[in-house]
């Protein structure tokens, strides 16, 4: 089978490997879609990986064959697989920490999304695999594990209805944001970016208000549209501390700041403790998803509560892509590149 195989920055290859070999309690899948997300980026870009990995974890495809203890799939079946899987019972799920639990990362498909075929471990067969509803595409069913990601962070941020929402960021995660914080019941939502193509998608996705954050005075802007208070909530779906500081000062007293998105290796962030402190403005972080959002983000999507075809903006063959990794890299027109091997 073939396999975009990673060798370094800005190097990446189309080879064949060994088509991978099941277990009784794992699958097989075809590859038909897999997105690009920010962190395969990251990792394309920084070297956070090995040379000879392969990438993609943002996967829709058919099952070709299960194992003998596999009962709830079968070969035929169109399905979305889960990018990691918990134990749901160590300390870490018990606090609802699932995506640090110990059991999460070991459960990664294998080689990765950018191939031809793909082997499912058994925990992700039995727990998490979700079968794509007939009237959901592939290419949208792969980005079920994207909306579960953001699906996740907006929850952890305890939103109630009414409330506002400042997204810094437009990209494809960002725009996933603006449509679940709608979903959620947000009041009103704010986008920043710093392209102002983006921010016009970030309109019709049902941002209120849009900022360009290198010419507009976005702290004032937020502080009129929220009544000097500033927003209850602020996403940050871009990997950079200089958005990451100026989200601080977005927010409201009590309010949250959630660090959605990597920043580059090395990144650090200088913060004055007593805003926290006097302020009592809650930081935190989000990473991945869990089958509880899966099932969740899936629902959502086949409702048509949240569009994620409309973010789309490129489908390229698995030859291509290093081509898609260097439209994700330049952000001049591309948005949610999706590979169809």
């Amino acid at each position: 089978m073939k396999a975009g195989v990673y060798y370094g920055t800005g190097d990446i290859r189309i080879e064949d490997m060994p088509l991978p070999e099941i277990g009784d309690e794992e699958a097989l899948v075809q590859v038909k879609s897999c997105g690009l997300c920010g962190t395969d980026l990251q990792k394309y870009l920084h070297g956070l990986v090995e040379p000879g990995v392969v990438l993609g974890h943002e996967v829709a495809g058919n099952v070709v064959e299960a194992g003998e203890k596999v009962s709830r799939l079968g070969a035929g079946d169109r399905v979305i697989v889960p990018h990691h899987i918990p134990c749901f019972v160590c300390r870490f799920c018990r606090h609802g920490n699932h995506t640090m639990c110990e059991a999460f990362k070991p459960t990664r498909i294998s080689p990765g999304g950018f191939a031809e075929f793909i082997k499912v471990a058994g925990p992700s067969v039995s727990k998490g695999m979700l079968k794509i509803p007939d009237e959901i595409s592939y290419d949208e069913a792969a980005l079920v594990e994207n909306t579960a990601c953001c699906l996740r962070a907006l929850e952890k941020c305890r939103l109630l209805p009414g409330d506002c929402v400042v997204v810094v960021g437009a990209g494809p995660a960002g725009l996933i944001h603006i449509q679940l914080s709608r979903a959620l019941g947000a009041g009103k939502v704010l986008a920043l970016d710093l392209l102002d193509w983006r921010l016009e998608v970030a309109k019709r996705m049902g941002a209120d208000v849009v900022l360009n954050a290198r010419n507009d005075d976005v702290v004032a802007a937020v502080k009129e549209e929220t009544g000097g208070l500033g927003a209850d909530v602020v996403m940050v779906a871009v990997g950079s501390t200089k958005a990451l500081a100026q989200a601080i000062s977005l927010a409201r007293k009590g309010g949250v700041v959630n660090f959605f998105a990597e920043c580059p290796p090395g990144s650090s962030l200088k913060i004055d403790p007593n805003i926290i402190y006097g302020s009592e403005i809650i930081l935190l972080g989000s990473y991945s998803s869990t089958p509880l959002e899966l099932k969740s983000a899936l629902e959502l999507i086949h409702s048509g509560r949240i569009d994620v075809a409309g973010l789309i903006s490129h489908r390229l063959k698995l030859e291509e892509l290093k081509r898609a990794f260097d439209l994700a890299s330049q952000r001049k027109e591309a948005l949610k590149i999706i590979i169809n091997p």
